[in-house]
């Protein structure tokens, strides 16, 4: 498989890229600042590729219009060429930090609806980005997988999780071997929603949706 990796100059998208280049796919990091326009560039660009994997809640010192942009049109720009191309799946990185307003002793899934903030742009655009990727969904154009992380990210291992006292955290290597299954399940929905942190002490988030579609954790 042939996988392009948008964002792939971030730490986690490096690693992402080292583990599937180790199963044998063939990948294609894309860093951040590369502009996504409506052109031949971009369809040069995602051109024999089967699948992407786009994170979408990047933290980038650039200006919040910058930013928008980025999640909106340059998204739109990126599945509108890889669609047409033949991709067939796309792994839209979230967070579950779209529902950490909600008070945790309730039981949140993934038919919940998401509370995006007005104060915090990276994560506003990351929520405008689920809508963006919903409507190629809905238009039966590519599947799309949303995979929200929990947070913390922490490098390392599940064991990285759960020292770090948080409830809602993931380390690297489950959220990167929940991304790899989330590429190859059978069982998806055209629109997906999956929700993935760290097995850890008083669990924040029900893990439902990937236990039965990516037998993870």
């Amino acid at each position: 498989m042939k996988i392009l990796i948008r964002d792939g100059d971030w730490w986690l998208g490096e690693q992402l890229a080292s583990a599937l280049g180790d199963d044998g796919h063939l990948q294609t990091p894309v860093p951040y600042d590369t502009v996504i326009g409506h052109d031949d560039s971009t369809d040069t660009l995602v051109g024999g590729h089967d699948a992407l994997v786009v994170f979408g809640y990047n933290q980038q010192p650039t200006d919040p219009s910058a930013i928008v942009d980025h999640s909106t049109r340059q998204l739109y720009n990126l599945l509108n060429a890889a669609s047409d191309a033949g991709a067939k799946r796309c792994v839209y990185v979230s967070s579950l930090k779209l529902f950490a307003d909600y008070e945790e002793n309730l039981t949140v899934t993934e038919k919940w609806r998401s509370l995006p903030p007005t104060d915090d742009v990276p994560l506003l655009a990351c929520h405008l980005g689920e809508v963006v990727c919903k409507e190629f969904a809905r238009d039966r154009r590519i599947q799309v997988a949303t995979v929200r992380l929990g947070f913390p990210v922490e490098q390392g291992d599940r064991a990285a999780a759960q020292s770090s006292g948080q409830t809602a955290a993931v380390s690297s290597g489950d959220a990167i071997e929940a991304i790899k299954r989330a590429l190859t399940a059978e069982s998806l929905a055209q629109w997906q929603d999956i929700h993935v942190q760290s097995p850890v002490e008083n669990q924040r988030y029900l893990m439902h949706a990937a236990k039965e579609l990516l037998a993870w954790p």
